[in-house]
């Protein structure tokens, strides 16, 4: 039997699936703003590290997800802020307070700042989901003073960054240089915006490179 199938066919096959992809994006964008608010009261609790995440203010997230002792976020949003689309945090010994969170995107770079109280000279364990694309540097401060890095942080290939020893206030700051025309188009910012699909996998990534740099420390400790 012979098919044919015109080139009208064709067009009005590959609409409808335009269509599709477009309401399943409307779809998982609706479901992903279903979100849940917390107080400065509200902990996170790393029990086996003896660790604690808390936020000095109101604020938002559409997933909170804790597994291999580490806290992912998913649109995590301080009163007054822009939302962190991917966050992922583990604590050990140390109680942290989250004050602030500031990024600022252009066609050239991105420049994410963090701000956090800690108690106790423990370790945080912090990525902030953006991945590694382009040039990527840090600036930490302890209590206002500038710190080296190998004197108190260290950074992983994978964008994850390890604070130890720090008490009092820390801010972190990230600097991704991507070069002229690098960074994603339109379309892609979307989806990487509005796709379910695409935050679940992204924030798996997150829970999934902390927990091995917490395994990765661990065996070092007991070599």
């Amino acid at each position: 039997m012979n098919v044919k199938i015109s080139i009208n066919q064709v067009s009005i096959g590959i609409a409808i699936i335009v269509i599709i992809f477009i309401l399943s994006i409307s779809f998982n964008n609706a479901q992903a703003r279903t979100n849940t608010s917390f107080v400065p009261a509200s902990k996170f609790l790393v029990p086996d590290y003896k660790g604690s995440i808390s936020f000095a203010v109101n604020g938002t997230y559409s997933t909170a997800i804790f597994e291999n002792d580490v806290w992912a976020f998913t649109n995590l949003t301080l009163s007054g802020a822009q939302p962190i689309e991917n966050f992922g945090i583990s604590t050990q010994n140390s109680n942290v307070i989250i004050s602030s969170y500031t990024s600022s995107y252009n066609t050239e770079d991105q420049v994410s700042r963090l701000r956090y109280t800690v108690e106790g000279r423990g370790e945080q364990i912090i990525n902030f989901g953006q991945g590694t694309v382009g040039t990527l540097e840090w600036s930490i401060s302890f209590n206002n003073h500038s710190v080296d890095k190998g004197k108190g942080w260290t950074t992983f290939n994978d964008g994850t960054i390890v604070l130890t020893g720090a008490t009092g206030n820390v801010s972190i700051v990230r600097y991704d240089y991507f070069g002229y025309g690098l960074p994603s188009s339109n379309l892609q910012r979307f989806l990487q915006l509005h796709s379910v699909a695409i935050v679940t996998a992204a924030t798996l990534a997150v829970t999934v490179t902390i927990a091995v740099v917490i395994k990765v420390k661990k065996q070092r400790k007991f070599e």
